[in-house]
């Protein structure tokens, strides 16, 4: 991929970073918890983008956080990307079955990993 493609997807992933910190900011657990799982997908399809790994489908991401962790040495990365995945299984989730404090928690994580990542990616 190009470096344009890393770019955009790096702008993606704090877009949608933001976002759901503004959908939890208004309670919409549902959105905040899809939008910090899109925020995880594009800061992972940077990574895969920038070190020429497939990240085609969902199945994508475990491999690429796996690959990412041992390539930057970052043990932590496994940790924080199972935050996302349950932002991502949120969506799934009846309203009265949410956590606001493990959202919030998880859309932490989401930042913490990203902010992992992003000096390998400039």
């Amino acid at each position: 991929m190009t470096a344009s493609a890393i770019t955009e997807h790096v702008q993606l992933a704090k877009d949608f970073l933001e976002r759901s910190k503004g959908y939890f900011a208004v309670g919409d657990f549902h959105q905040a918890s899809e939008k910090g799982w899109g925020a995880a997908a594009h800061i992972i399809k940077a990574v895969a983008a920038a070190n020429g790994w497939e990240y085609e489908h969902h199945d994508d991401f475990s491999n690429v956080v796996m690959n990412a962790r041992q390539r930057y040495r970052q043990p932590r990365l496994r940790e924080l990307s199972r935050a996302a995945e349950a932002l991502h299984v949120n969506y799934y989730k009846r309203r009265e079955l949410l956590s606001p404090d493990l959202i919030r928690e998880d859309i932490a994580d989401v930042e913490r990993m990203a902010n992992v990542l992003l000096p390998h990616l400039t």
